[in-house]
């Protein structure tokens, strides 16, 4: 298991800015989840989860290290208006990396390490294979893990549906601060040729007194 990234409080405080005449300001800027793309343009496009494709003209992180389908906090600030393959010419002020992994066999084996601690899920949603989620732990001062499993021993509920549970392993933290974190799951393994979409369940522990989550989600996707 990878640990995941933690994102500071903080940058969830900040919000993007509305365009409030025709030109763009050098002192606004956005904060977006988005998807790095490597390919035809150099040196890479930032492909944000509302769809803008963003051309980074210049960037205060050049020694960041990005790849092909990395998933990404990225702020910025919008330069100008592009045409073709590109809708804003930015200025990259800050790159986050967001831990990105897929769906884990959950085995009596690895259950132990997988953990089944406690989190508060804020939000989230799908983008291409991705299914991003914002939450919420208790912790601060030791590394903790977060998968994304399926129960070999209980895969599916009554009405056929796969489930996934947001697993937490809070690693015998002593600290309790609120702590803020993001993560995407590739759910490419739930496709099938037959369909363009897939129900599921997603589960997860909840904190305190408040009942576990639980929802049915729908992955709508291309082949």
């Amino acid at each position: 298991m990878l640990p995941f990234v933690t994102i500071l409080a903080t940058m969830f405080l900040l919000q993007g800015c509305l365009k409030d005449d025709d030109s763009y300001s050098l002192g606004k800027y956005w904060v977006t989840t988005g998807t790095i793309e490597k390919g035809d343009i150099s040196p890479y496009v930032v492909v944000a989860d509302n769809g803008d494709r963003l051309f980074p003209s210049a960037t205060a992180v050049p020694h960041f290290k990005t790849k092909d389908g990395q998933r990404v906090w990225i702020s910025y600030t919008i330069l100008g208006d592009a045409e073709g393959q590109i809708d804003h010419y930015v200025r990259v002020n800050d790159l986050s990396e967001i831990l990105t992994k897929g769906i884990l066999e959950l085995t009596p084996e690895n259950a132990d390490s997988i953990g089944h601690d406690p989190v508060t899920i804020r939000d989230y949603w799908f983008t291409g294979d991705f299914l991003t989620i914002r939450f919420i732990y208790g912790g601060g001062g030791r590394i903790h893990f977060i998968n994304l499993v399926q129960d070999v021993e209980n895969p599916v509920n009554e009405e056929g549906l796969p489930i996934l549970e947001f697993r937490h392993n809070r690693n015998n933290d002593p600290y309790n601060y609120k702590m803020y974190g993001t993560v995407s799951f590739n759910l490419e393994t739930l496709k099938t040729e037959e369909q363009d979409e897939v129900q599921f369940v997603l589960k997860a522990k909840s904190s305190g007194d408040r009942d576990d989550f639980e929802k049915v989600l729908t992955f709508k996707y291309d082949h």
